[in-house]
């Protein structure tokens, strides 16, 4: 969960003059940077000196580290089971391992772009190479993937306060005694009303986030306590020989039995998978941050977040599929209710567990809500009234606004993984791979040679980008018909 905001627009570095934007090619090595040679070297350049200045922030390798941690794990962790469900065990590792390739590469790629332009937002990056249709593009896939990822929260709020069918064993629904969605004061409209009404609204009048910094710790702690504790009720299932009906590779139930029909689900898992390490939006902010910046120090950070990250996802993932098998749901928290647990780990426990995982839950997504929504927010402001921010009522207005679209939607569309499909294959792939693909491209014909393998990685990003966004949306709104 993030602990601050996503600021696509917190300027690092001023723009400076077009004249000393780019220093051309000197050895034709990829790694040969003159901006991080130079800073390594020391060199007395006004453009250097002025650089590692700005740069120079306050933030330790580690804390860095943990800051981007963060926000990559969010909600999107959730649906990563089902997953590997489709996939089995070792395809879906394989694929996990995959977007953590590409994720590094294209996060790299928009802090070697940065420093070659010396434009340090993403969005001045885009400006300066592609103009206002480039900005306007990247503005709307940002609108996309927050609001996506809202929807995502309240549905997965949704399913824990109401459940999920048969059972419906939600804590609203199992606090009451009533298991019936038909009845109005159980149903996902109601209770989802209310608690946006009740919780979210006054979390989004809020002009000063660090009152919701309380609340992002609980998440972040959370998170840890989510992993942990279905990597304990595995080992604890493994040992009893209660493993789910989990496969190491997929068969026909699972991807079909034609090769259309495989190719077809394999590419609509991956944006799944690929919104679960959306953060490229906050490693600008991140690098201002940090201590002594330089490429090498703000690559270690991106890679040892991506590694603990993925390292997560792969225990929760395994972990959850190992546990409920072709049972496996879209969301796994819906898995996690004291019935599945308690032939597991006890009806006490179960029920201890079951209830402090899904609450907890509740607290940081509210919390994450809040905080996409500011960057939202910020972001249509700015795209409709040229402001980043409204006085008085219209602050107000606009707030509202999304939150009750976010709600209808989260409605209409009940289900966490079309939410997360089409999030994924449209907004979070363009925002991810097909946007830094291209940047270091275009860059690179300027500045340096790339290397034939980060060649061939910018390729594959801008490629399967648009593949499983045209694959998913296919699959989502008329092959699934």
């Amino acid at each position: 969960m993030p602990s601050q905001p996503p600021d696509a627009e917190a300027p690092l570095l001023p723009s400076v003059d077009d004249q000393h934007m780019l220093r051309p090619e000197h050895d034709g090595q990829e790694d040969d940077v003159w901006m991080e040679d130079a800073m390594s070297r020391g060199t007395s350049a006004d453009m250097t000196q002025f650089a590692a200045e700005m740069l120079n922030g306050e933030t330790r390798l580690t804390q860095a580290t943990a800051n981007l941690a963060t926000t990559i794990i969010g909600a999107g962790i959730m649906a990563l089971p089902r997953a590997f469900a489709t996939l089995g065990l070792v395809l879906g590792a394989t694929m996990l391992g995959l977007i953590f390739i590409l994720s590094f590469f294209s996060l790299g790629s928009l802090v070697r772009v940065s420093q070659l332009t010396q434009r340090w937002t993403y969005h001045e990056v885009v400006e300066a190479e592609y103009g206002k249709p480039g900005l306007m593009a990247l503005k709307v896939a940002i609108i996309i993937n927050n609001a996506g990822s809202m929807i995502v929260y309240l549905i997965i709020i949704a399913d824990v306060l109401c459940g999920v069918a048969p059972e419906y064993n939600g804590l609203i629904t199992n606090l009451v005694g009533v298991h019936d969605p038909s009845v109005w004061y159980v149903g996902r409209p109601f209770v989802l009303g209310v608690t946006c009404l009740a919780v979210l609204a006054p979390l989004l009048s809020l002009r000063d986030l660090g009152r919701l910094g309380p609340m992002s710790s609980v998440g972040v702690g959370t998170a840890g306590f989510f992993a942990a504790s279905v990597v304990a009720v595995t080992g604890i299932a493994m040992f009893k020989g209660q493993l789910g009906d989990f496969h190491w590779l997929p068969t026909d139930d699972m991807m079909g039995s034609t090769p259309t029909s495989v190719l077809v689900n394999l590419l609509a898992v991956l944006p799944v998978i690929s919104l679960s390490f959306v953060c490229h939006y906050n490693v600008h902010p991140i690098a201002h941050s940090l201590e002594r910046f330089s490429n090498r120090r703000m690559m270690m950070v991106i890679r040892r977040a991506l590694m603990v990250c993925t390292f997560v996802f792969t225990l929760v993932a395994g972990g959850g599929y190992l546990l409920f098998g072709s049972s496996t749901q879209a969301n796994i928290l819906n898995n996690l209710a004291p019935s599945s647990l308690s032939p597991i780990v006890g009806t006490t426990v179960a029920s201890a567990l079951s209830f402090s995982i899904r609450l907890g839950y509740c607290i940081s997504l509210t919390a994450t809500f809040a905080m996409l929504n500011w960057a939202l927010r910020e972001t249509v402001t700015k795209l409709i009234f040229k402001t980043p921010m409204l006085p008085g009522p219209g602050f107000y207005a606009v707030s509202y606004s999304l939150l009750v679209l976010i709600y209808l939607v989260a409605i209409l569309v009940p289900s966490v993984w079309t939410a997360m499909s089409v999030t994924g294959a449209t907004a979070a792939t363009f925002i991810a791979f097909i946007l830094p693909g291209f940047l270091i491209l275009r860059v690179s014909t300027r500045t340096h040679h790339l290397s034939t393998l980060s060649w061939s990685l910018a390729v594959v990003c801008i490629v399967l980008g648009f593949t499983m966004g045209f694959v998913t949306l296919l699959n989502t709104f008329w092959l699934s018909k």
